[in-house]
């Protein structure tokens, strides 16, 4: 999961779970965040591991998975 936060930065980790407020928790996550033009990378990267990002910091949420993983999501199960 791709979660955007107010301050221009992106955590990315595997979702973990969301609690009643809607905060996300992500385990193993990486944040991204813009660096200094003299730097020869345009983003930074470091590894955070578990974090809890508040629904009120919360900009953008994607959520990776194969074609196949889409699918399967949109498909009702018959009964």
């Amino acid at each position: 999961m791709l979660v955007g936060i107010k301050d221009g930065r992106f955590f990315l980790g595997n979702f973990y779970c969301i609690d009643k407020q809607g905060n996300i928790i992500l385990q193993d996550t990486v944040e991204y965040r813009s660096t200094r033009r003299s730097s020869p990378s345009p983003m930074e990267q470091r590894c955070i591991g578990l974090i809890l990002i508040p629904s009120s910091c919360r900009t953008s949420c994607h959520v990776d998975c194969s074609i196949d993983e889409q699918l399967s999501l949109l498909s009702i199960p018959e009964k």
